[in-house]
This record gives structure tokens, sequence and C-alpha cells, in this order.
């Protein structure tokens, strides 16, 4: 019995030390605990003949829910009237970064230059955002949005919540949790590599 609360202290530190950006609690231990569990049981099922590593099938998996989701996208912005889904993104990415450059929301949004250019064209031209000087950098320009993109951005979110509910619907409130502390690692660890080829 000491033995295996030795193992689970030190498990716990060894997933502390590989997260050390995560808040983790006791109770987000113990459900990446059984579901690292799981994942090995289902590496070692007879029926996994296929010999494809959890890799693939997270990639796989992940490949189909993106595709699931760009169809859901596109009849939300066709219901909320915007050309696409991500003059929404680059919105709500002007709304937390507080007034961004171009280079910014485009970065933020990781898009290629030319196609976030185009992006933001079109919101300047429908009066979502406006362009004012850079009070520090006369030369510059900074973004902000505008009343009538505040609305837009607000009525599109209401609809997005919507969506989102839908789409994780089959989850319990346990699994949601798992599900977003994995998505969360993962997603911190390509932005870190994004902002680095960024920088350079």
């Amino acid at each position: 019995m000491n033995n295996q609360l030795v193992e689970i202290v030190n498990l716990f530190h060894a997933y502390q030390s590989e997260n050390p950006n995560l808040a983790i609690s006791i109770a987000d231990f113990c459900k990446h605990y059984l579901a690292n569990e799981e994942i090995i049981a289902i590496e070692k099922h007879p029926d996994n003949t296929k010999n494809i590593g959890v890799e693939g099938e997270l990639g796989r998996a992940l490949g189909r829910m993106s595709r699931f989701s760009e169809i859901e996208l596109k009849i939300v912005a066709n219901y909320i009237q915007v050309d696409n889904i991500e003059e929404i993104w680059y919105l709500g990415g002007m709304f937390e970064l507080q007034n961004p450059t171009k280079s910014d929301i485009i970065h933020y949004c990781i898009s290629e230059f030319s196609s976030g250019i185009a992006v933001i064209n079109r919101l300047l031209a429908k009066d979502f955002v406006e362009e004012y000087p850079d009070p520090q950098d006369k030369r510059a320009k900074r973004l902000r949005i505008t009343p009538k993109g505040r609305e837009k951005l607000l009525f599109a979110f209401a609809e997005l919540d919507k969506m989102a509910k839908d789409i994780f619907l089959p989850l319990s409130a346990d699994e949601k949790g798992i599900l977003f502390q994995i998505l969360s690692k993962l997603e911190q660890f390509h932005k870190d590599k994004h902002d680095k080829k960024h920088d350079k």
C-alpha cells in the first residue's frame, strides 16, 4: 500500500513538472491519470490490429472533428451574415488584444499575411473596425472595433456558444475538463513554436 502511495505521489510530481504553466489540482491529476490508463488499454487491445499509434488515431479524430466544425461554422457564418467565420475570429482577437496593429492581429489569428490583410480590409469596408494613428509611432496605424463591429461580435459569440454546447453535448463535465486540460497543453506547445518562428 505504501509503495502504491509513493508511486502516485511521484506521478503527480512528474505531471506538475511537465506542465509548469498549468494550475493542476488533485482532481485534474486524477482525471489525467485515468485517461492515460485508458489510452494504454486501447493500444494493447486485441482489436487494435492496424498497428496505428495513438498519435495517428488522435490525428484522424482531430481532423474529422475539424471538418465537422467547419460545416457548422459555415452555417453560423451564414446566419450571422459574415463572409466567413474568420471575420469573427479577427474581431474577437482585436477585442482581446485591445487595438492591435495589423501585424499583431494577423499573428494572433495564425494567418498568412496576405489572407489576414484581406480579412482586415473586409472588416474595414463593412465598418466593423477602423484605423487610427498609433500615438507612439505616427508612421504606424492601429485597429479598433467600431460600435457596429462590437454588436456583430456579441451576436456571433451567442451563436458560437450554442454551437459549442451542441458539439460537446455527448461529454460529461469531467470529460470536458480532461479534454480542456489536454488541449490547453497542446495549444500552448504549438503556440510557443509558432511564436518562435514569428520572432525570427
